[in-house]
């Protein structure tokens, strides 16, 4: 993540093609998830980025 937006490619695909009835899940490490449920793993090193940030940037594409 930058300052100016998301640089994931995996996640602005995600948000791009949802729909209006889909759901998009933002969680930390531990939350349990279903094994056929996509995942994204935004760590860069542990806390970085921060879940606030994933969160906060994530709301921006909505």
């Amino acid at each position: 993540m930058k300052k100016n937006g998301i640089i994931n490619a995996d996640i602005s695909r995600v948000l791009s093609y949802m729909g209006h009835t889909d759901t998009l899940a933002v969680g930390d490490c531990g939350l349990p998830i279903p094994d056929e449920t996509e995942r994204i793993d935004l760590a860069l090193k542990l806390g970085v980025p921060s879940f606030m940030e994933v969160l906060r940037e994530v709301e921006k594409g909505f």
